[in-house]
């Protein structure tokens, strides 16, 4: 590094209640590196302290603030340090799932001056290079170009996963924060671009996301390990669980086994976490990833009603299912079963018929979440279409969206009925979850883990967010 190379400021801004490390920032920071001085800021976990930003601002001096911004309440915070960015004279750049899905409207924000449509390792380099005042034929990317808002075509590469240099968590400020156990921490590792299917809820179905982030990608399985090692030597705590479950891992058999022969072969006495669907799974599967250490798998049921699951795109036999959920118990695995109370249309028999199949199918988690819009989805536009959702005008007024966001009733079912529903099915459900969580950590030698969570589980959470909300 040179002290003549320009600074390059990016935020994770995150959301209040949930620090989590900044792995897009770091996936991005990695290209940026050898040409430009990176400086990570994680607000995440945390309020936004007006007088912090200033201070990090000052003292990094950046040529360029890029912010990373999901849809709801990360909004407004990210709002409130491209103020304080732009008051210093700053170019600033958000990228990120909300100025994906809305690039136009982000950049009618005064206080932004340009978006990354989709993924932004290739663009980001571009596009400062583009504000350096160079020549640069500029994709994947929307700019203000004398008072008009411009958007570019796609770009027409798509990064390759295995060719790109490790997430830089050597630039973020004390990583060892992120791994505070003595013992057993896992590490979150991005091995996926995109998603191979497009649920109806989901922002991997929106267009501009089809269109600017490219095909699924799945990198091989040797970068979870490499990434794993790398990380290990940077910090003082034990790390053994790898958790790769993102929105979907264990897309087939064929990376399935990959995957499993890279762990077995890596000589590390590793656990891990995955993600999949029900369809994927079968006993020589489950078998395989049970042997290789896999302790927990999220899969996503979303409704017990037949006519919902085609509506979103992800139909699931329901009698096999409950045979694959059994048998992934019975080999040891935590079973994390997730679903969605009021999808757009639902109506109260529909509902019922989730509640009575979450009774039938056997999980160690029932993750229940009311629905929340999320723009440029085919639900959106279903709720839109059915006057049960205002399109908001201005890009603040999306702070209330967002799998982040807070809840609202868009299905046939009356609200008395879904909310009592939600919460009285999560109250017993929460309580199964925190006896089997607790379990878990007791199964795998996880005292620390286990008297921590016994003090700060879901429910403390919930009554910390709802007081703070009051």
């Amino acid at each position: 590094m040179t002290s003549s190379m320009k600074k390059i400021l990016l935020i994770e801004v995150g959301a209040r209640y949930t620090p989590y490390p900044p792995i897009g920032i770091m996936h991005l920071a990695a290209v940026l590196r050898d040409k430009y001085e990176v400086i990570i800021k994680d607000y995440s976990g945390r309020e936004i302290d007006e007088n912090e930003v200033k201070r990090d601002i000052e003292k990094a001096e950046p040529f360029l603030v890029g912010l990373r911004v999901l849809t709801g309440p990360p909004i407004p915070r990210a709002i409130k340090i491209s103020e304080i960015a732009k008051e210093f004279g700053k170019i600033v750049v958000w990228g990120g799932p909300h100025p994906t899905v809305l690039p136009e409207q982000t950049l009618e924000n005064k206080n932004i001056d340009a978006v990354i449509i989709g993924e932004g390792e290739l663009t980001f380099q571009t596009l400062i290079k583009y504000f350096e005042g160079k020549k640069v034929k500029l994709e994947g990317a929307g700019i203000k170009k004398k008072g008009k808002i411009i958007i570019t075509q796609p770009s027409k590469k798509s990064v390759d996963l295995d060719k790109m240099p490790m997430p830089a968590w050597d630039l973020v400020e004390n990583v060892n924060k992120y791994f505070p156990e003595k013992k057993h921490n896992e590490i979150p590792i991005s091995t996926t671009r995109g998603c191979a299917f497009k649920c109806g809820f989901c922002h991997n179905s929106n267009k501009n996301v089809k269109q600017y982030l490219g095909c699924y990608r799945i990198a091989h399985p040797k970068r979870a390990i490499e990434e794993y090692k790398f990380v290990q030597g940077l910090v003082k705590n034990e790390i053994d669980t790898l958790n790769v479950g993102e929105d979907l891992h264990l897309v087939s058999e064929d990376y399935t086994k990959k995957f499993c022969k890279e762990i077995a072969e890596s000589g590390r006495q590793l656990m891990w976490y995955t993600s999949s669907r029900y369809h994927t799974l079968n006993k020589e599967i489950i078998d395989l990833i049970a042997k290789t250490k896999c302790t927990r798998v999220l899969l996503g049921v979303e409704s017990g009603s037949e006519r919902i699951q085609k509506m979103n795109n992800k139909t699931i036999e329901l009698n096999r299912s409950i045979k694959v959920a059994r048998y992934l118990r019975k080999k040891g695995i935590f079973l994390t079963n997730a679903y969605i109370f009021g999808h757009p249309t639902e109506t109260t028999d529909e509902l019922k018929r989730t509640i009575e199949f979450i009774k039938k199918i056997p999980a160690d988690e029932n993750l229940i979440q009311l629905y929340r819009p999320m723009p440029g989805t085919p639900y959106f536009e279903i709720c839109v279409s059915q006057g049960k959702v205002k399109v908001p005008e201005k890009l603040e007024d999306w702070g209330r969206f967002g799998v982040l966001g807070h809840d609202v009733n868009v299905s046939q079912v009356p609200d008395k009925l879904l909310f009592s529903s939600f919460y009285k099915t999560n109250a017993w459900q929460q309580t199964k979850f925190l006896f089997n969580q607790e379990r878990f950590y007791l199964r795998h030698g996880m005292y620390s883990q286990f008297w921590k969570y016994l003090l700060n589980n879901r429910f403390t959470f919930k009554l910390k967010e709802y007081l703070a909300a009051k």
